[in-house]
């Protein structure tokens, strides 16, 4: 699914222009303690925009300790993973190469960054070039720690871009009008996922909200 990078930032109310380099904070203050929230839009690399709601106003990712104290719904990863255009042109390109030249197939290797700073400095010679991406596809979108199969993805989209014009933040509403939204499920006892269980969720606002931290205007 594609999305207008720079139109998305207008909706949400972002007075800042968002570039490969660049990291964003919106914050969500509310009132009571281990309630305030934010939505951090992290394009460091310059291949990848990651949009994702923290708990606190810094963005960044708490101690456990700290964590704890937080509604569960801040808790467990939200978050949305958008590869720019131009990097989804070049994966394509790499799979078409090893079809055509008889080899093992698939995507080539990406290159792991190794600092934050080789990412931002990377990114920050695209805009000097002039290359701005202004779409991406989304890669990954992952809902308290439940990724999001594809056929999700519009609908959660839409109500994400909805949660962050308002005051606040909750996760349990991205999913609202969605059915058969889980590709990988993380089982009960310790397991790990392996991809193929199957889970339905059923949206209710007023029987879950008050399970996942919901918080009065």
């Amino acid at each position: 699914m594609q999305v207008n990078i720079q139109e998305l930032v207008k909706e949400t109310g972002l007075n800042e222009q968002l570039y490969p380099g660049k990291k964003l904070v919106k914050k969500y203050v509310q009132p009571g303690e281990y309630k305030s929230h934010c939505v951090a839009f992290d394009w460091r690399s310059s291949d990848l925009l990651r949009i994702e709601l923290k708990a606190g106003l810094t963005g960044r990712t708490m101690d456990l300790k700290d964590l704890k104290n937080y509604p569960v719904s801040y808790q467990a990863p939200t978050y949305l993973e958008l590869i720019t255009s131009d990097s989804a042109q070049e994966e394509e390109e790499d799979e078409t190469e090893g079809k055509s030249s008889g080899g093992s197939g698939g995507k080539k290797p990406a290159t792991k960054k190794l600092e934050d700073q080789a990412l931002s400095l990377n990114a920050f010679d695209k805009v000097t070039e002039g290359d701005i991406p202004e779409s991406g596809k989304i890669e990954k979108f992952v809902v308290m720690g439940k990724e999001l199969a594809q056929e999700a993805f519009a609908q959660a989209f839409d109500n994400f871009k909805e949660q962050l014009h308002q005051t606040k933040v909750m996760a349990m509403d991205i999913m609202k009008n969605v059915s058969d939204i889980i590709k990988k499920a993380t089982p009960g006892g310790g397991l790990e996922a392996k991809g193929n269980e199957s889970v339905k969720y059923k949206y209710d606002s007023e029987k879950t909200a008050g399970l996942f931290g919901a918080m009065s205007p």
